[in-house]
């Protein structure tokens, strides 16, 4: 992986809260719910947390197959959080930092990461974290742009920390589990062009 800027880390609570009532205002994005269901791919039900869920749809999109499943979501944009709750009242939704979770071990089945680790400062504390509340034989299902360094600050400079590859995604995970990954093609946003595909990455862990 590859560092995208030295700049001041823009990622913040407050910041968030802002860019979740900007896309509440444009709506869902088609490019999204593409991404949102290719990353449940290997979802079969059962116990999952969004990390970084921000506005996700995928509660939704879980409850039309397995209305039975158990859903958790976390982010740090208090706003985010308490709106997403009015939207899904069944699911667990609280205000909690990715680094330090408060899930037991091996509590989880799969766990969801869309957009969200090129934000992070410690990608592999974070890593370790999702991994250490996952179960064995549970997936890790992980997206972000695709070699982003290749043209920095094309689609989010102020708030995008590190770039990855796919070789960079396999030598994060392999130690975890083994790693899957495809593509989605790029398209328009409401608000920029998105200039790369997107690396979709499914980890089973050992």
């Amino acid at each position: 992986m590859q560092k995208l800027t030295e700049q001041n880390n823009k990622n913040s609570a407050l910041e968030y809260d802002k860019i979740f009532l900007k896309r509440k205002e444009n709506g869902i994005d088609e490019q999204d719910l593409k991404r949102w269901k290719k990353l449940l791919k290997f979802y079969k039900g059962g116990r999952l947390i969004d990390l970084g869920c921000l506005d996700s749809e995928i509660p939704g999109l879980i409850k039309q197959r397995f209305p039975e499943a158990e859903v958790w979501g976390i982010d740090l944009a208090q706003q985010a959080i308490t709106q997403m709750q009015q939207k899904f009242p069944w699911v667990y939704y609280e205000v909690m930092d990715v680094y330090k979770t408060k899930y037991p071990d091996n509590y989880f089945g799969y766990i969801v990461a869309g957009e969200l680790i090129e934000h992070l400062e410690f990608p592999e504390e974070f890593i370790k974290e999702g991994m250490r509340i996952l179960r064995p034989g549970g997936i890790f299902a992980l997206s972000t742009p695709k070699e982003e360094i290749k043209d920095i600050g094309a689609i989010d400079k102020e708030r995008h920390l590190w770039s990855f590859s796919e070789d960079d995604i396999e030598n994060l995970f392999s130690p975890y589990g083994s790693v899957k990954i495809e593509f989605l093609k790029s398209q328009y946003f409401p608000i920029y062009k998105y200039r790369f595909p997107t690396l979709i990455s499914w980890i089973k862990k050992y």
